[in-house]
């Protein structure tokens, strides 16, 4: 080395800081939660099942718009120039991922809102009365609006994982599996925050739903660590650089916030819990609202684990 340049431990290979980590964390929030909701939504439909007033679905309109809103706020913040911002909406390189995630979040945002507003529609025409004709004819696309938001927040949850992927010279980002563990991990944390909500903030009765949005934990967090094995094997079996970044499981800090973190917290307890707590605190608002914040604990860090872990390993 070129001593005169010095040693390239004085600098930071961290560019993608907590800002990004949060945003990911916010994205995935609010694609989960509206994914877990009108599935939710269609299951009660098709066996002639009620569906107005759940907790379970009031809590996905709440949760869908205010985290991805929260997610692009800390996204605009953390660019160099925050006012030209809108630049981006105006110019499309459509063979980056990026451009698509846009065009996506263009459309998704604004339909995540109008979700809201069919929900809670008694609340919006009381303050807004004038919106009366809009909410009609949304109101009358209903199954439509459903299924392209559902699809949308199918590509939201993806596309964090796509764009993380893209950055070729890190062996931890750059997998197939991460747009696949970005998604379980965004069903896992959206279907805890629907609980959470629903379980603080709407009345809770056997009708709720809630117990039904909880079952998925098991799938969820099955496919969640199967993604993560699958990513450590890979990286073990992908060539010296990549065989080195396994160490972000075995040494230093983000170890401990992996296995703490993503594993303990995000995996172990919530199914544990699930499995051994006795029937009667399963109904209980303490369990139901402990268990939720462990899931989202553990997501939040399994995206700052992603972002800081995968940036100090290159190849």
């Amino acid at each position: 080395m070129n001593n005169i340049w010095g040693s390239m431990e004085q600098y930071d290979p961290v560019v993608w800081n907590w800002i990004i980590a949060v945003y990911l964390f916010m994205a995935g929030l609010s694609a989960g939660s509206m994914l877990v909701a009108i599935g939710l939504k269609w299951y009660r439909q098709k066996r002639g099942l009620p569906t107005e007033g759940l907790p379970v679905i009031k809590a996905a309109a709440i949760i869908g718009p205010v985290a991805i809103s929260l997610g692009m706020a800390l996204l605009v913040l953390d660019l160099t120039k925050p006012f030209e911002f809108y630049h981006i909406l105006l110019n499309y390189n459509l063979t980056s991922v990026m451009a698509w995630g846009v065009i996506a979040l263009l459309v998704y945002i604004p339909l995540v809102f109008v979700f809201a507003a069919l929900i809670f529609d008694k609340e919006v025409l009381r303050y807004a009365p004038w919106l009366a004709g809009g909410l009609d004819i949304c109101r009358k696309l209903e199954n439509s609006l459903n299924k392209l938001i559902f699809a949308l927040a199918l590509g939201v949850g993806v596309y964090t994982g796509f764009l993380l992927s893209a950055l070729i010279s890190y062996p931890i980002l750059n997998t197939a599996v991460l747009p696949a563990l970005f998604l379980a991990s965004a069903l896992s944390v959206g279907s805890a925050g629907n609980i959470l909500v629903a379980t603080l903030f709407f009345s809770k009765k056997e009708s709720d739903c809630i117990e039904q949005v909880h079952r998925i934990e098991y799938p969820v967090a099955f496919n969640e660590a199967l993604c993560l094995v699958l990513l450590f094997v890979g990286l073990n079996f992908s060539g010296t650089a990549a065989q080195a970044a396994t160490a972000a499981i075995t040494t230093g800090a983000w170890a401990s916030v992996f296995w703490i973190g993503v594993v303990g917290l995000g995996l172990i307890v919530p199914v544990l819990a699930s499995t051994l707590a006795p029937q009667s605190w399963k109904h209980s608002k303490g369990f139901l609202i402990s268990v939720s914040c462990s899931t989202i604990i553990g997501v939040l860090a399994l995206r700052h684990f992603v972002v800081y872990a995968g940036q100090s390993y290159i190849s």
